[in-house]
């Protein structure tokens, strides 16, 4: 398995605290959210972790090289950081910054989500085509990604502005080796037809119009953290410190 991690965001939407440095960086509980990520990373087990930077760039790879001299977790991980030097493009281009190294299964990780350590338990075992991760235990909002199944279990839609839904996408994307060649497929399609603004999600929303709709794997009970915000940062942090 592989994983590949977009870190290449600005993270403006956390106003002072990305002043200086990149989204992947601002510390929650003592750590930047990139160690957080890589953390929960490590516990798949990877062959490789593509960490992709962009805004900047330098301090991340500064930080990785850091880490990785000071962390066992992350000594023992072998990450290749790559460039993104589009990355106030939408993210599809970070994935896209990966892509000529992804050779096998992988697993897509945003750096902004913070996943519980058991996590990694429900995300190992084997796919049998592209898996989307699911929850049911938030309140959905204007923002957040929502998922509307088939009966089946696979992604009928997935959008952040759908009226009808009955799971929410938790940012992570698991794709094995048969079904890399449908997955980038549907990435050109998505980049030629609607430009370089959109975002990873995008795949899935064109798969499941497909005859092979992504398939689902619920996290439900587990919790998981997102930070976009500074009050999200915070809450984040809270519920961190809760349970150290």
């Amino acid at each position: 398995m592989q994983v590949v991690l977009l870190a290449a965001g600005l993270g403006s939407r956390l106003g002072a605290l990305t002043k200086d440095i990149p989204k992947a960086l601002v510390s929650v509980a003592g750590k930047p959210l990139m160690f957080h990520a890589l953390e929960f990373a490590a516990r798949l087990r990877p062959e490789r972790v593509m960490v992709v930077g962009g805004y900047g760039y330098a301090l991340v790879a500064q930080a990785l090289d850091r880490g990785q001299a000071q962390s066992p977790v992350l000594a023992g991980l072998p990450i290749e950081l790559v460039e993104n030097p589009s990355f106030r493009d939408g993210n599809l281009i970070s994935l896209m910054a990966a892509r000529p190294r992804v050779s096998e299964d992988f697993v897509l990780l945003n750096v902004d989500h913070i996943y519980r350590p058991s996590i990694a338990e429900v995300v190992a075992p084997d796919v049998v085509d592209i898996t989307a991760f699911i929850d049911n235990d938030r309140n959905l909002g204007a923002d957040d990604m929502k998922v509307e199944r088939r009966p089946d279990g696979r992604v009928r839609r997935i959008s952040k502005t759908l009226t009808t839904f009955d799971s929410g996408y938790v940012g992570m994307t698991r794709v094995p080796t048969p079904a890399l060649p449908r997955y980038w497929q549907n990435a050109d399609a998505a980049l030629a037809e609607e430009g370089r603004a959109i975002h990873v999600e995008r795949i899935l929303a064109r798969l499941a119009e497909s005859d092979a709709p992504p398939l689902c794997r619920d996290i439900s009970g587990h919790g998981w953290l997102e930070v976009d915000t500074a009050e999200e940062r915070a809450a984040a942090e809270q519920a961190l410190l809760a349970v150290s």
